[in-house]
């Protein structure tokens, strides 16, 4: 039964709806696959806060113009189903990439994050990267490092001004009790 106009204008804004949340999408071919397997999945991306969703080419096609994102034409044929990164887009990878260990009929064809096209060769190693809250903490690591170290450096005068007293003082005090 063909969609109606109503029912392909919702899947569009849908589709538009996930792909402004999301940070990038990882593009699959899941022809084959058991209802069984696809749930898991689906539970699998759930947990790496992202989700996986069957989508209509050419409205995914429209959907990814109206984000500004990249459109590639050869990742968008035959049955497709997406994988929405909405919490960390390497976390999404990864999650893909250990799925295709158990189900051999899931293929990767390839992500899209923004205007970027990356094909499947590609996934493995965005898989690897870092999360963005990681890439936070190192951040902030990099920019505090150098205060605490001169921070250090400017205490550390009155320190040794303090323990050269207290060894003066100790060393008198035990000539006073014996």
């Amino acid at each position: 039964m063909p969609l109606t106009k109503d029912r392909k204008d919702e899947l569009v804004a849908q589709y538009v709806d996930m792909l402004e949340r999301s940070q990038g999408v990882v593009i699959t071919e899941y022809r084959g696959l058991t209802m069984k397997r696809f749930n898991a999945i689906r539970a699998k991306m759930r947990e790496a806060g992202a989700s996986y969703n069957v989508t209509k080419n050419t409205l995914l096609k429209i959907a990814l113009e109206q984000v500004g994102m990249a459109v590639p034409e050869d990742l968008l044929m035959g049955p497709v189903a997406v994988g929405f990164a909405f919490d960390s887009f390497p976390g999404t990878v990864k999650a893909l990439i250990d799925s295709v260990k158990d189900n051999e009929l899931l293929i990767l064809k390839g992500a899209i994050a923004q205007t970027s096209v990356y094909p499947g060769s590609d996934l493995k190693a965005i898989s690897e990267l870092p999360s963005l809250d990681q890439l936070r903490a190192t951040l902030i690591g990099i920019i505090v490092q150098p205060a605490s170290q001169l921070l250090s450096l400017l205490v550390a005068p009155q320190r040794d001004i303090v323990s050269v007293l207290a060894a003066y003082v100790d060393k008198h005090s035990e000539g006073d009790a014996a």
